[in-house]
């Protein structure tokens, strides 16, 4: 096992670098024909890999020149899932210049039932942005925000019609986006299908696992469990897809809560998949998503950070249950 965790640090390091490959003598991350709107998962993933001072560098580019005065980052459309995604990494490495004004935006994109849209102005509310922002308040010490959270997608759990599909989009009153309410809008995971939006029921499990670590609730490791116990129904590349890694991570604090083994398989049949899919230069992409630089260094970045955590909790979790 140490050798196994031994790949995915490796792999996650190499990702890193091919990342910084790319960082600009000012600290930017925007270049000529690149997105303007990419930078938000760097300094989580270059913080863990040790390179701290390339992430302080980026995010005080980011201050000094995407920063609005409303908390909002220039150029990202008021997409509350990027946002929340930037503060876990600056608060990480407290900026706080950055993450008190970027928290101000997130906490007025909540509605009142708790859930949160994914871009502020979208009629619907979305798991993605949502639980992410639930995770984002823990970082900031809000359990009120992200208990919030936690019963939206506790209510979308219990909203469910049909055991073979997840619905993860709600109306602002809370109610779920069901063929019967509104077909063309009821976006969701199908379990007989392969190379589906499994981080919708990720992020989700994500935040019931850290909401039962703050709480103390085992009400929040039910839901852990049923979400896990979905995923688990999905096609056989639900922990082997580039879309997989926030259901892996998930996994991963299941296991660390819970014990069950099946979690720490399938954390590390994520693991194990990226490390045998990277790109020698250091970045990953499915067969089906764009040959753009873009994808490469997105990926990078985000499967970095998975690699990195999931081997730092599997030997602690292995620890913890060890007969």
């Amino acid at each position: 096992m140490d050798d196994r965790l031994q790949a995915y640090r490796e792999a996650a390091v190499r990702a890193v670098q091919y990342q910084l490959g790319y960082q600009l003598p000012d600290g930017g991350y925007i270049w000529d024909g690149y997105a303007d709107d990419a930078f938000h998962k760097q300094a989580y993933s270059w913080a863990l890999a040790g390179y701290v001072e390339n992430a302080h560098r980026l995010l005080t580019w980011v201050r000094d020149h995407r920063l609005q005065a409303d908390g909002r980052l220039a150029a990202y459309h008021s997409d509350v899932y990027k946002h929340s995604w930037f503060l876990q990494g600056a608060h990480r490495l407290a900026r706080f210049d950055l993450t008190y004004p970027v928290m101000d935006f997130l906490l007025a994109c909540q509605a009142p039932c708790g859930g949160l849209p994914h871009f502020e102005g979208d009629a619907y509310l979305r798991s993605l942005s949502t639980c992410c922002t639930g995770l984002s308040a823990l970082y900031f010490g809000r359990l009120d925000v992200a208990q919030r959270c936690g019963h939206w997608a506790s209510c979308v759990l219990e909203q469910q019609p049909d055991e073979g599909r997840f619905y993860y989009r709600t109306t602002r009153d809370g109610r779920l986006l069901t063929p019967d309410l509104a077909a063309a809008d009821a976006l969701h995971v199908d379990t007989g299908k392969p190379k589906q939006d499994y981080w919708e029921m990720g992020l989700p499990l994500q935040l019931m696992c850290k909401l039962q670590q703050a709480t103390g609730l085992g009400t929040y490791l039910d839901y852990a469990k049923r979400l896990f116990e979905f995923t688990l129904r999905c096609h056989q590349d639900a922990f082997t897809f580039v879309g997989s890694g926030k259901s892996s991570l998930g996994a991963a604090w299941y296991y660390l809560c819970t014990g069950d083994v099946r979690a720490r398989d399938a954390a590390c049949a994520f693991g194990d998949f990226l490390v045998r899919t990277q790109y020698p230069e250091g970045g990953w992409r499915d067969e089906d998503e764009p040959d753009r630089l873009l994808i490469y260094i997105d990926h990078a970045a985000e499967f970095s950070i998975w690699l990195q955590e999931i081997a730092a909790i599997l030997p602690a979790a292995d620890a913890r249950w060890a007969p």
